[in-house]
């Protein structure tokens, strides 16, 4: 059995596989304060170090943040200006008409006058043949009556000679009617 504070080999499998180690060097109280207080002082150091380097990181991106905003807003106001430009040169540009483009506008318009004019009165004459065609020779709308008329007329005829030659029995008539 091992006793408290000493380590055999059977019990821990590091020391199993390790090389033979020197003994540590025996180091007296007042030394091992010392390097105990070295160790802790250097933990602090670095610590200290690290706060330092990772605020300045964040300044540094901070920093870098607001050029690239300074830059991305010159940008934008540089475009603007540019634009606002552009639509100065374009409403000057309409401005400037010349009297021989409004010439040739009038010149369409009354052209297309003179059409629709035109178009006017070939429609009203259309109007006027249409009516003098249909009074010679009658309308439509009359003639289909006509024709209407003398097929119902025929068909009644022919109905009243079905009936009277058919059964007088009101039952029999009813079946046909029925279907």
């Amino acid at each position: 059995m091992a006793s408290k504070g000493k380590t055999t080999s059977h019990n821990s499998p590091q020391l199993q596989h390790s090389a033979p180690s020197k003994p540590l060097p025996q180091r007296n109280p007042e030394q091992e304060k010392v390097h105990r207080r070295d160790i802790f002082l250097r933990k602090v150091r670095q610590a200290s170090d690290d706060r330092r380097w990772e605020s300045r990181s964040e300044q540094i991106l901070h920093k870098d943040f607001l050029s690239q905003q300074k830059e991305w807003e010159q940008a934008q106001r540089q475009s603007a200006s540019e634009a606002l430009t552009a639509q100065e040169d374009e409403v000057m540009d309409q401005r400037s008409t010349s009297d021989h483009e409004v010439d040739l506008v009038d010149h369409i318009v009354s052209q297309e006058d003179q059409e629709f004019e035109a178009l006017i009165s070939l429609m009203q004459n259309e109007d006027r043949d249409q009516e003098n065609i249909m009074s010679v020779y009658g309308s439509d709308e009359e003639e289909y009556d006509e024709l209407f008329m003398e097929v119902v007329s025929k068909q009644e005829a022919s109905t009243r000679g079905i009936q009277s030659e058919g059964p007088t029995n009101t039952e029999q008539s009813m079946d046909v009617s029925m279907g």
